[in-house]
């Protein structure tokens, strides 16, 4: 495989805080990787041009006519470029035609693939950028027109394909919730350090289906003063009850998570729990076939 041929491609995926660049061949194989906590935040005055030549200098001596593909809040309104959302339902097609390009100070041509946002009603969206591409790559990779998927995260989203168009989006704030209410609540506080405990998770997880959401956190506090739980297993509760009311109303289905191995394996065990049928597929290989459907 030679690393300099001409129709070898970089694939940049860069988030608010994080930057992760691929090195692909023209078969759309992964020949190297390159990661950096240098997110969206951590670019200076907006001077996205330089901060993306610096990241990849090393690379540049070598790569420096291959055309750069973008995918994530790049293309947000906190990006490099404001791309505009696509509205669903939408497929590779739509995102491709709707993908913003340019040239970039070295010479070589760059492009920023859009969003997509779905109308809930006349006057309230929804939005994602980035799970989009790997929405793409999971249907070459299942080769189904057909399904849901769950993309865990800080902003876990839910998907629905039909006949090989996104149809629905919904964002569920579970991972953020967690961090506010671990960091910056009562039921976070005067804690020792924490400690994995799976029947903790799942012991949240089945009192997820109890009752209303914010009623039932108070009982990471009452299990705590009654010990029913040990302090050092508070946060496995807290994780199960948010995972848990994220997916309780799910049924039917074969349910796809893709992201990280650990959170999805955290997303499988509740849908165990749940009776839910699920299975994980890797995010990182999903979002590289879902590039390569956009190039």
């Amino acid at each position: 495989m030679n690393k300099t041929d001409k129709n070898n491609y970089l694939i940049i995926d860069w988030g608010t805080s994080n930057f992760r660049a691929f090195l692909m061949s023209a078969d759309h194989q992964l020949i190297q990787t390159h990661q950096e906590s240098m997110g969206l935040l951590q670019v200076k005055n907006n001077n996205f041009a330089h901060a993306l030549q610096t990241i990849l200098q090393h690379w540049l001596i070598d790569y420096a006519t291959l055309p750069v593909y973008m995918a994530g809040m790049v293309g947000s309104a906190n990006g490099w470029h404001n791309i505009d959302y696509i509205q669903t339902p939408t497929n590779a097609q739509k995102l491709k035609q709707g993908a913003y390009s340019f040239t970039l100070p070295w010479g070589a041509a760059a492009v920023i693939t859009p969003g997509v946002k779905h109308s809930l009603n006349p006057a309230s969206f929804d939005v994602m950028r980035g799970e989009e591409v790997q929405i793409l790559g999971l249907s070459k990779l299942t080769h189904q027109n057909n399904y849901m998927a769950i993309l865990p995260g800080t902003h876990s989203k839910h998907v629905t394909v039909e006949n090989g168009q996104i149809i629905d989006l919904k964002t569920y704030m579970t991972g953020e919730l967690f961090a506010i209410i671990t960091q910056h609540s009562i039921l976070g506080k005067n804690l020792p350090p924490q400690q994995t405990s799976e029947q903790m998770f799942l012991k949240g997880v089945m009192q997820s289906t109890a009752g209303e959401l914010t009623h039932l956190l108070f009982l990471a506090r009452t299990h705590l003063l009654f010990n029913n739980i040990n302090d050092e297993h508070i946060h496995e509760f807290i994780s199960g009850l948010l995972i848990g009311h994220e997916l309780q109303n799910i049924k039917g289905e074969l349910m796809h998570f893709v992201g990280g191995e650990s959170l999805c394996q955290r997303y499988l065990a509740a849908s165990n729990a749940l009776s839910i049928k699920a299975k994980m597929v890797d995010g990182d290989t999903c979002f590289l076939n879902g590039m390569a459907q956009l190039i």
